[in-house]
């Protein structure tokens, strides 16, 4: 059951389905049935069709309804449990009569990919979402981060702009593409679903290695922009850090060598690190910084090993083996200067930035849709996403998706539900230019 649905918008009536779907983790559905006299600007007033037993509207209501079903998955990563949701859209797709296949990773994740193709032979673009979320963290929500309560015009729910949002707005505005004659546009468009994005773009370096998906021209990424058009993002370098020590007993330490203190050493050292300045004015500086230190098992015994991460915020361009060389320097040095201290460096985590030229045939038609709502400026990321591995595979990339940067992984994360629909016609327009036949 749905929990507290909140008010409904006054361009839909709300119908609950009093049948369980058959996935545990996503235990109901809403449809919704649009007002044939509030369609909003856009979107075509649809017939109804029968499955199973239910009316299901398309877009926009359909829209709203399914995005709630997905938000209502939990695909906390890890697991993940992307497997569950990538069969959810799949389902929706074979509705709308598309074909779409499953590459299952494990028993928790899998990446999906559907194709679309024109009357001719053209450009390839692609429109990529991940199926992943972050937890829900230890606050308190004002709603079931699940229940994907709607209430004031927001879709309250975790994913719902970290970007379950983006990824069903992107997979509606592919749908309406096969609405339309093939002899009308040229090409191919392929929708790309990956797993394990919050982790380290795990599934979309699947994608890439076992060729998922052909080399493409374009990608439009769907994480949350406001709906505004992304064309650099920074890259990421984590690092394990290991401090070796010997154990002894806490009240005799002299007899052992504190992993603890010789750890504490070199992260003094570490802060001379410069990792110089940002050669993109979309970007700010690299930077750098100690997320965890750990070490010790008990307070009375002298720790022999000690860890710290280190999340290190690159510009495009940056070479990462040299900022790792640097740092193993620093290392070398300090365990040169005091035989006790031993260090081993590890690389957890290890992208590229993405910086696509602005005069790039997608940046041009993102920006001319975009120009229409004020809103055509081209900016820059300071996190990271798929495109750090898509981009050895295809083309030209951009990040545009309707959810808030500022709700990403935040206690009551929530979508403009205008956004969300808005964000449906902004790519279906930009599909429409980017494979017309000009």
């Amino acid at each position: 059951m749905l929990a507290s649905a909140g008010p409904i918008l006054s361009t839909q009536i709300c119908i609950l389905d009093t049948k369980k779907l058959a996935v545990d983790s996503c235990p109901w559905s809403i449809v919704f049935r649009p007002r044939a006299d509030r369609v909003p600007v856009g979107f075509r007033e649809n017939e109804l069709v029968k499955n199973n037993d239910l009316a299901v509207a398309e877009a926009p209501c359909d829209a709203l309804s399914f995005l709630q079903q997905v938000v209502g998955c939990n695909t906390v990563s890890p697991p993940g449990n992307e497997i569950v949701l990538a069969r959810i859209i799949e389902a929706r797709l074979a509705e709308a009569g598309i074909p779409a296949r499953i590459f299952q990773q494990n028993e928790h994740q899998a990446n999906l990919v559907a194709t679309l193709k024109g009357g001719a032979p053209g450009p390839r673009l692609v429109l990529s979402g991940h199926l992943d979320t972050v937890p829900i963290g230890d606050a308190a929500w004002k709603h079931d981060p699940f229940s994907a309560t709607v209430e004031d015009g927001r879709v309250y729910g975790r994913g719902t702009a970290d970007m379950k949002g983006g990824l069903l707005a992107l997979l509606y505005a592919f749908m309406q593409q096969k609405d339309i004659a093939p002899d009308r546009w040229r090409g191919e468009l392929v929708f790309a679903a990956t797993y394990a994005e919050e982790v380290g773009a795990l599934g979309a370096a699947t994608m890439v290695r076992e060729r998922q998906i052909p080399e493409f021209d374009a990608m439009i990424i769907a994480e949350p922009t406001s709906n505004g058009l992304v064309i650099a993002h920074k890259g990421v370098l984590w690092l394990r850090v290991t401090s070796f020590g010997r154990t002894a007993h806490g009240s005799m330490p002299a007899a052992g060598t504190n992993a603890v203190d010789k750890l504490h050493l070199f992260y003094e050292r570490l802060k001379s690190l410069e990792l110089g300045v940002s050669t993109t004015p979309l970007l700010s500086d690299p930077t750098f910084a100690v997320t965890t230190f750990n070490g010790g098992s008990n307070t009375n015994v002298i720790p022999d090993l000690c860890r710290m991460t280190i999340d290190i915020r690159t510009v495009p361009g940056q070479d990462h083996r040299a900022i790792v060389a640097r740092i193993e320097a620093m290392a070398a040095a300090l365990a040169a200067e005091d035989p006790d201290a031993r260090f081993a460096i590890e690389s957890t985590l290890d992208l590229p930035g993405l910086l696509t030229d602005e005069t790039s045939r997608i940046v041009a038609d993102c920006r001319s849709v975009l120009a229409e709502r004020g809103a055509d400026a081209v900016r820059g990321a300071q996190y990271f996403t798929d495109a750090s591995a898509f981009a050895a595979h295809g083309g030209d990339i951009v990040i545009l998706g309707p959810g808030e940067p500022e709700q990403a992984h935040q206690t009551d994360e929530h979508l403009a539900i205008d956004a969300y629909f808005g964000a449906i016609e902004i790519y279906r327009r930009i599909i429409g230019r980017f494979l017309s036949k000009r």
